[in-house]
């Protein structure tokens, strides 16, 4: 008897090809499993609680065995719950005029301490080293800050009018059509009743039981008033048009108009606007404040300016730093039912610039690593580096400290993203280029080596160095690398996402904002790049000596806020909660569900029809085995049988099915450890191939 033989998944999951064509071994869907150096399919470990964190704290780091959790509050005041481990130590970042620390963008380690990047609730960026703030950074932008108060989803709609001025009951005297921006409001003529307000109520009724989807009413005696079937703006100037035959006679029209959103309509500067068009209320003030952050940042005003959002709260920031911003006028426009106020109130206006001659100082970036002898840090187009042995002092040559102003080296570089090493080289990454650097002690020994266009990340925390000779990282293209074509070392962009580039992009059209908040790490027990968006974990098991490079998905249940690893264990922190990927020995299981959806299977036969009689598997653990027969219908899935174990040489398993294809739905809901190692689909074929 023939059989359809899928020998291992060495393919993994693969969206670049329909479900009726793409290759066996290949996967429609693979969730909370990864692929083996073998090519099967394993079960992921479970994520552990560790501990509940205090709540006003924030951020993960790791090394060494030591856990590190951060905040602005006195260490006095953190609590650790009873039973949280003892190596989780906190570090408080203080903020000198005590405003509240909302995000660490970036942590590393020097000589085995805490090098941190820490953002507050003014929007300002301040840098510490074991906790201590670093004076040769100050923020020196100026500032204002507004409140979203009131808002709803929501606003008016447009309307427009149209009066009935005559008419007759003589045969002919009708209004034949009425028309909003081209699309007919009824479909038959109507009549002149003889009376023009009981014409207009039939005009409304007409209007009303129509196909069209804007609606009326009776306004006054004869004045008939469209209605838009939606809310807002979009309405607004579609043109109303009408034809009468007879005496029929129609007067006063109005376009349509009024259509209001419950909106931030405008936000300007001295004048000038910093967003392209209106912000909607949407779900709540703090995800509206988002949105405007997000409005302001995508938005390129001269001068420019970008903004934070911490939860109802903007900060809008002078782009740059400098007194010159100070004193210039904020102003906002609200529509509908939106209201925002300043704080403080009397704050109407950019406060706290000051010049770098003043403060003696650097603008922050949001992006620290430690190469060689020094600390380096990005800020806008600059990169920066500390004195040799020393990441406190970033202002004196005589020591080594200096920058490089990258976008004097290439375009696209004027906002640099993250640093990784590469080789014996450093790569920085901006959204649309990447430049390879030689950086010595010795300042005077840096160079460019190569510049890469067209390529980059939009997510810093994506950047992850694999080994010495490899970068992975999110573009906008989908998940990329740098590699070396050959002995010479030059980078070339390598396409490793590409099996599943089409979901990530859709990720990334669908919430830019949380894409560019993708988090990564290098799990090191296996090697295993994990990139976390949303609530989604796409892992990317590469061993090149068994030639697997596969992609899948863990479903964790939550948003991956930070990794971590400590030496013994992968570490993740989502909201207060610490996890374990698997414990310290990662063989600790659950009972999430793996499911594994097969493309089509065909037997290299197409055309031919099977009846499907029986399936063979490698298994550890239960499993259960659906199919779907009708190529149109991956979905239409039918329970065929459950699996304890290898069924090869025991009997297999029955199944019923009839068509040209099947495709396989595999699924482990069990506790504990999991494996599928292959499946074999025995038939009958009932025609000749």
């Amino acid at each position: 008897m023939p059989y359809i033989l899928v020998e291992d998944f060495r393919g993994g999951l693969d969206a670049r090809r329909t479900n009726v064509t793409a290759p066996p071994g290949s996967l429609v869907t693979l969730t909370n499993a990864h692929i083996t150096r073998g090519g099967e399919i394993e079960k992921r470990p479970a994520f552990v609680e560790l501990a509940t964190l205090p709540s006003n704290t924030i951020g993960l780091a790791a090394t060494g065995g030591q856990i590190y959790v951060f905040g602005s509050a006195a260490a006095s005041s953190i609590t650790f719950a009873a039973g949280t481990p003892s190596n989780i130590n906190y570090i408080r970042l203080q903020h000198p005029s005590g405003e509240a620390l909302t995000d660490v963008l970036s942590v590393d380690f020097y000589n085995g301490q805490v090098y941190a990047a820490g953002r507050f609730a003014d929007g300002r960026i301040y840098h510490y080293f074991n906790g201590v703030r670093i004076t040769d950074w100050f923020d020196g932008r100026a500032r204002a800050r507004i409140e979203v108060t009131a808002g709803s989803l929501g606003g008016t709609n447009a309307t427009a009018s149209i009066d009935i001025t005559g008419g007759t009951l003589n045969p002919g005297d009708n209004l034949r059509l009425l028309r909003v921006n081209n699309v007919d409001l009824f479909e038959n003529p109507i009549a002149h009743t003889g009376n023009n307000a009981s014409t207009a109520q039939n005009v409304v009724n007409a209007i009303n039981s129509g196909s069209s989807t804007f609606t009326a009413t009776l306004t006054g005696t004869a004045t008939v008033t469209i209605t838009a079937p939606t809310f807002g703006i979009s309405f607004n100037g579609f043109q109303v048009t009408s034809a009468v035959d007879g005496a029929f006679t129609v007067g006063n029209i109005n376009h349509m108009s009024g259509g209001i959103d419950n909106a931030v309509t405008n936000i300007t500067v001295d004048g000038v606007s910093i967003i392209g068009s209106q912000v909607t209320w949407e779900t709540s003030h703090s995800y509206t404040a988002s949105k405007i952050a997000d409005a302001i940042n995508d938005f390129t005003s001269s001068p420019e300016y970008e903004a934070t959002a911490i939860n109802q709260f903007v900060n809008i920031i002078s782009k740059t730093s400098g007194s010159s911003f100070n004193n210039k006028t904020v102003s906002v426009s609200v529509a509908g039912n939106v209201t925002t106020a300043f704080d403080p109130t009397s704050q109407t206006y950019l406060d706290g610039g000051a010049d770098a001659s003043t403060i003696n100082g650097y603008t922050p970036g949001p992006f620290v690593r430690p190469v060689k002898t020094k600390m380096y840090a990005l800020s806008d187009s600059l990169l920066h580096f500390s004195a040799i042995d020393d990441p406190n002092e970033w202002n004196d040559t005589t020591q080594g400290a200096g920058f490089i102003n990258l976008a004097n080296n290439a375009r696209g570089s004027e906002d640099l993203k993250a640093i990784a090493n590469y080789f014996d080289n450093i790569a920085v990454l901006a959204e649309q280029a990447v430049q390879i650097w030689f950086v010595d002690p010795d300042e005077t020994k840096n160079q460019q080596i190569q510049v890469l266009q067209n390529t980059g990340t939009i997510a810093p925390d994506s950047v992850v160095e694999f080994g010495d000779n490899d970068v992975f990282y999110l573009s906008l293209s989908g998940i990329r690398s740098l590699r070396s074509r050959d002995s010479s070392n030059a980078a070339f962009v390598g396409d490793i996402g590409n099996p599943i580039d089409e979901l990530i992009v859709k990720e990334i059209r669908d919430n830019r904002g949380i894409a560019e908040k993708a988090k990564a790490i290098l799990e090191p027990r296996d090697g295993r790049y994990f990139i976390a968006i949303g609530t989604k974990v796409y892992v990317f098991s590469y061993f090149p000596s068994s030639k697997v490079s596969a992609w899948s998905v863990y479903e964790p249940g939550f948003a991956v806020d930070r990794w971590a690893y400590d030496g013994r264990q992968t570490l993740c922190r989502s909201g207060n909660k610490l996890y374990s990927l698997g414990g310290v020995n990662a063989n600790i299981y659950d009972n999430s569900t793996v499911t594994i959806q097969m493309p089509f299977l065909d037997a290299a036969a197409p055309a031919t029809f099977k009846d499907f009689t029986s399936l063979d598997v490698t298994c550890e653990n239960q499993w259960t085995v659906s199919a779907a027969t009708d190529p149109q219908d991956i979905t239409a899935v039918q329970e065929l049988a459950t699996v304890h174990q290898t069924t090869y040489g025991l009997g297999r398993a029955s199944i019923t099915g009839y068509s040209t294809h099947i495709a396989p739905k595999i699924t482990c809901s069990a506790n504990g450890p999991a494996k599928l190692g292959n499946i074999a689909i025995h038939y009958n074929s009932s025609e000749a191939g």
